[in-house]
């Protein structure tokens, strides 16, 4: 997602910084981008309805590294879809099925490699998904909320409000 081209147009004011930098503050995190990121090393076991659990230890493994550094996460998770953006939700499913379909095409035919990367696309990530992440990050007493649409906007107002520091997403939306 974002703005397309917008970050190599701001890489002459990129600053690199390490976690540590941001100890004792609130980071608000866009928790779909971890979840999506996640899916991607069990893209195989899930669009075969196989279960895994990697992308659960991947947005964990995440929101630990936070905490280690002394950052305190602030998980926001989308919520219902834009009703103006119903259109581009059937066009991202439709093609998530066809992914899925040439993605076992691929794999029945023994190019794992390609059916891999073509299943990263039609991985179809749930409310489900979100309840899964939302009771391991309630056992961990980490705060998080549910948005009433995007997280982005959820994000935005958290900041506005002092409730967060920042945000950590990579979705340039929110520059």
């Amino acid at each position: 997602m974002g703005i397309q081209g917008l970050l190599p147009l701001l890489k002459s004011i990129h600053k690199s910084t390490h976690l540590r930098n941001f100890a004792g503050q609130t980071i608000g995190v866009d928790a779909y981008g971890w979840l999506h990121r996640g899916t991607v090393s069990c893209a195989l076991e899930l669009a075969q309805g196989k279960p895994s659990r990697r992308w659960v230890d991947f947005f964990m493994n995440r929101v630990r590294m936070l905490i280690h550094f002394g950052v305190k996460p602030y998980l926001v998770f989308d919520g219902d879809y834009l009703p103006s953006k119903s259109h581009t939700e059937k066009e991202r499913s439709a093609r998530r099925k066809e992914s899925r379909k040439l993605g076992l095409q691929l794999l029945q035919a023994g190019k794992t490699s390609q059916a891999h990367l073509e299943l990263q696309k039609a991985v179809d990530v749930t409310p489900l998904m979100a309840r899964e992440l939302i009771e391991e990050l309630k056992a961990m007493d980490v705060p998080y909320v549910v948005a009433p649409y995007e997280a982005d906007s959820q994000l935005a107002y958290l900041e506005q409000q002092g409730v967060i520091n920042g945000v950590l997403s990579e979705d340039s939306d929110l520059l």
